[in-house]
């Protein structure tokens, strides 16, 4: 078992990149309007190791991101008018299994495997205009059902360099559920998410 494992590659480094999609889906028809809210960047560490098997390498990472969405409710005959904002910090956990091919230097991939979000920041602040007006800040939101949800990640990118390499890669994710309470139609989880990515790693390949 040593020689293997000591042939084994080990590399780290870091990823970013852009989201070209929003993380929540918005529809009209409801009394409340909502507008999804995407920062556009993503970051976060990497680790990458080689396996026996000719070109295959397993990927983790760690990507935050900083979504949300904005609320307006207009008055009614039951309800009062009210502005709402919901900031979350998301951290999303990806395994992938990648093929590379190509020459020394240059290396198309290929990846698969799973993914996993988890929401570790929440906040929810509402303004009610009145008269007289009123501010909430809290850190449960209403909207939301569970702060985890899974899904299946695919990947496809080039890699440069060797001890020091570079990746830019376009990301697909397959969200498998959805973290917004079922009751409300005008909001719910973008169950297809796509991101371009640039890594930056280091180690022996």
């Amino acid at each position: 078992m040593a020689g293997p494992l000591l042939g084994q590659s080990l590399s780290f480094g870091v990823k970013g990149g852009v989201p070209l999609t929003d993380a929540f889906a918005t529809a009209g028809g409801g009394t409340t309007t909502y507008t999804s809210v995407t920062h556009r960047y993503t970051v976060g560490p990497e680790a990458e190791i080689g396996l026996p098997l000719a070109g295959l390498r397993v990927e983790a990472d760690a990507l935050y991101q900083r979504i949300g969405w904005d609320s307006v409710r207009p008055a009614t005959p039951l309800e009062e008018p009210f502005q709402s904002t919901v900031r979350l910090g998301a951290w999303d956990f990806d395994a992938l299994l990648k093929k590379r091919f190509g020459r020394a230097g240059v290396h198309p991939y290929v990846g698969a495997g799973a993914a996993f979000r988890r929401f570790f920041t929440t906040r929810e602040n509402y303004v009610f205009p009145g008269p007289p007006a009123d501010y909430l800040s809290k850190q449960m939101v209403d909207e939301m059902s569970r702060k985890n949800i899974a899904g299946l990640v695919f990947s496809a990118g080039i890699e440069f360099g060797g001890a020091v390499h570079v990746a830019p890669e376009f990301r697909y994710t397959r969200w498998l559920m959805n973290n917004i309470i079922s009751r409300d139609p005008s909001l719910a989880t973008e169950a297809n998410q796509a991101e371009f990515l640039l890594s930056i790693g280091f180690g022996r390949r």
